[in-house]
C-alpha cells in the first residue's frame, strides 16, 4: 500500500471523506470496500455516484456562467 492511500486511511475524518479521497487518487471501487467499509462495495458505489452528482452540477453551473458572460 503506498504512503498516500495509508495517509488517507488514517486521516480522523468520515468514511465518506476517505472514500471521495481514494476514487480521487484512482483506486478501483472492489479495493476501497474493502480498505474503509470491510467489503461494502455498494456504500462505496453511492459515495462515488454522489460525488459525481455534485461535481456535475459544480460543472454545469460554471458553463452557464462563462456562456451568460460571452453572449
Amino acid at each position: 500500500m503506498n504512503e498516500q492511500v495509508r495517509n488517507i486511511l488514517e486521516q480522523s475524518t468520515t468514511k465518506t471523506s476517505k472514500i471521495e479521497q481514494l476514487l480521487r487518487l484512482g483506486l478501483m471501487r472492489r479495493e476501497i470496500a474493502d480498505l474503509v467499509t470491510r467489503g461494502n462495495y455498494g456504500f462505496v458505489y453511492n459515495v462515488e455516484k454522489k460525488m459525481l452528482e455534485r461535481e456535475g452540477v459544480a460543472l454545469i453551473a460554471i458553463i452557464v456562467c462563462l456562456l451568460t458572460l460571452f453572449l
